[in-house]
């Protein structure tokens, strides 16, 4: 009888003890746990309080610092598509799977909801989506946002990218493990609000952050302001008024990367395996694009733990942002946005880059491509081939030469796969050629073999060509596969 009481004590000793814990968004049930890396589990507790941590047969322990915050990392597991429990001191999550987790970010065209095909019903509980659900900027770091995670079914898809779905899809499908996504876009957003202090610091443009101090000070005197309205609102509504909220809630005023201080800083250190990437449409005109583009990758590799990083990004399509008035304008887009992107794919380790403008339907009047399965789908390819190491096609083919032959260029292209082919059937579009680099000609254009003959009668001696550098270009010139060829800039004739 004595033990049976001691043990009951014991019992309700140590259930009073547990650490009452509180956690942020990204972490809770239905998550998806990166598989092959140590696994950060983190959140919050009284001051100096022990919490402990169970998980797939693993026990950890950590001590909370004066601030409250708790930090343990679980070892690496494998791939486990059997739902778990996560105990996290006090707290119990369920419907926990093992897999690989991706970040989805960028601005509207990433942002741009999932719309399933017509007929056609999607669910897959292998995938998983974490939205980050408000648009939000913040002058620091923050702790948490606002999010949740949900498994991947018709009626909770419709908020979360749709390029990001397709790619876990193809992903879950390709390589039989649960896959977690993580949407955090904004749209019309530039690069600049998304890159972490660490990546400024990476390119040599290190920001100056606000005063703590300072923050909360101001963050002291809007607490003071709202429970003044708070009293007043609530007075109002015993008699039927209603008191107008007046109270100014900007705390810290602005920041150059107001953006990932509130929407992705608070989902690290969470465990990820890479990232993708579309936006650039809202930095069109910067010469700086291929800067940030580093100084993104740079950043989030540090601040997720991932030295290794992958960025997966998607080539902005072709617009008419000059609204029909043909101008030298119509490469700006091409010069400073394309360039940086393909400078980034050849420079930066694990980058890479899809092209998308065949996916548009011909309709360069549409900011908003609506198709982005071949989008999601082309990014997985890259993720499957470069990070997986699967044999599969990841690229279109690519400029390789060009040499003069009478009067004509012989333009020869490199990672071609099944041959090349126009998407009508007719001769290749949006081929030019220039004697000075300068002025472009329109130019005929023939496909032989695994070359394309290209010839003007306007220009005699051609020492220049290019092909689709134009916002509006569509150029028709792909891979039997289906993968288009890259635009490329004037490439001189040799």
């Amino acid at each position: 009888m004595k033990k049976i009481l001691l043990s009951l004590l014991i019992l309700c000793t140590t259930t009073t003890l547990r650490a009452e814990v509180s956690l942020p968004n990204i972490m809770a049930s239905h998550m998806v746990l990166q598989q092959k890396q140590a696994v950060p589990i983190w959140g919050w507790a009284n001051p100096g309080e022990s919490v402990t941590v169970t998980f797939a047969g693993q026990s950890k322990t950590a001590t909370t610092d004066k601030s409250g915050k708790f930090i343990v990392k679980l070892d690496a597991m494998a791939a486990n598509a059997t739902p778990q429990v996560l105990q996290i001191g006090n707290v119990k999550l369920t419907d926990i799977l093992v897999g690989e987790v991706w970040l989805c970010s960028g601005q509207s065209n990433m942002e741009y909801g999932f719309r399933a095909e017509k007929d056609v019903k999607h669910s897959n509980d292998m995938v998983r989506m974490f939205h980050v659900h408000d648009h939000v900027k913040s002058s620091f770091a923050m702790e948490d946002t606002n999010g949740a995670w949900n498994s991947f079914k018709e009626g909770n898809s419709h908020r979360f990218s749709g390029v990001g779905l397709y790619f876990g899809m193809k992903l879950q499908k390709e390589l039989g493990v649960p896959i977690g996504l993580i949407d955090s876009s904004w749209g019309g957003t530039p690069i600049e609000q998304w890159i972490a202090d660490e990546g400024y610091a990476l390119i040599g443009k290190p920001l100056k952050n606000p005063d703590l101090e300072s923050v909360i000070q101001q963050q002291d005197k809007v607490i003071s302001e709202v429970e003044a309205w708070l009293t007043k609102a609530k007075q109002a509504s015993s008699v039927g008024r209603v008191n107008p909220f007046t109270v100014k809630t900007t705390v810290g005023g602005k920041a150059p990367n107001g953006i990932y201080n509130a929407m992705v800083a608070p989902l690290a250190p969470f465990a990820i395996k890479g990232s993708i990437w579309y936006q650039g449409e809202s930095n069109r005109g910067r010469v700086d694009y291929f800067d940030k583009l580093k100084a993104l990758q740079g950043g989030w590799a540090k601040v997720f733990n991932a030295p290794e990083l992958p960025l997966y990004i998607v080539q902005i399509a072709p617009f008419d942002y000059n609204r029909g008035k043909r101008s030298a304008k119509d490469l700006t887009l091409c010069n400073t946005i394309w360039t940086a992107q393909y400078k980034a794919a050849a420079e930066l380790k694990n980058c890479g880059i899809i092209p998308t403008h065949d996916t548009i339907a011909g309709n360069v009047k549409d900011i908003h491509p609506s198709d982005k399965k071949p989008v999601g789908e082309r990014l997985a390819a890259l993720a499957l081939s470069k990070t997986y190491s699967k044999k599969v096609v990841c690229s279109g083919p690519a400029f390789k030469s060009a040499t003069a032959k009478g009067g004509k260029v012989v333009v020869a292209f490199q990672a071609i796969d099944q041959g090349l082919e126009t998407a009508d059937g007719k001769g290749p579009t949006w081929f030019e050629l220039s004697a000075d680099g300068k002025s472009f000609a329109a130019a005929d254009a023939t496909i032989d073999g695994n070359t394309v003959i290209v010839s003007s009668a306007t220009v005699a001696a051609p020492k220049f060509v290019r092909m689709g550098w134009n916002e509006i270009a569509i150029p028709t010139l792909r891979d039997k596969n289906g993968w288009p060829v890259f635009q490329f800039s004037a490439m001189p004739v040799k």
